[in-house]
């Protein structure tokens, strides 16, 4: 069935007509993470990129014959541009099983490392909120006190002594 120009563009203003805006429905308000992920999200980058980094290093290090194992050594781009020159090393002509292999895993830690990266950038850039203020704490009464024994250690004795609010 072949509809007209004109009937479609009629049948979309009509349907754009009778949708209702989802906006004026939902009203609650954008949500933003709490500005106490920020440090947690930087270290998980880091950490992250690091460890993709650390295994390509001790990777360029425990074969140095291999082609482009001093640019693994570079964080982030060593990857990619090691897969660039990814090849059998001059004494094993017939490694073609293992420059698959490599190259995988040459992919896969450039993938890692460039994901920590962005974590850590994503974390710096990311909208926040407030923390929540603390609740108030409730008033004490007068009368109200307490004690409970505590240890104590100095450099020339030990024991135990009694620590209590009121």
């Amino acid at each position: 069935m072949k509809l007209a120009p004109l009937a479609f563009a009629a049948i979309t203003v009509a349907a754009l007509a009778i949708a209702p805006d989802a906006r004026a429905e939902d009203p609650t308000p954008v949500r933003y993470p709490p500005s106490s992920v920020r440090p947690k999200l930087i270290v998980g980058g880091i950490a992250v990129a690091g460890i993709a980094y650390g295994a390509a290093f001790l990777g360029a290090e425990a074969a140095p014959t291999w082609p482009g194992s001093a640019e693994l050594k570079a964080p982030v781009v060593g990857p990619w541009i090691t897969l660039a020159k990814n090849g059998c090393p001059p004494e094993d002509p017939g490694c073609d099983a293992f420059v698959y292999l490599r190259g995988s895993l040459l992919i896969i830690d450039g993938l890692l490392q460039a994901a920590g990266l962005a974590i850590v950038i994503e974390a710096i850039a990311m909208k926040t909120e407030a923390a929540p203020a603390a609740p108030a704490a409730p008033a004490k009464s007068v009368a109200s006190f307490t004690f409970q024994p505590a240890p104590f250690v100095t450099p020339t004795s030990a024991g135990f002594g009694l620590v209590g609010t009121f």
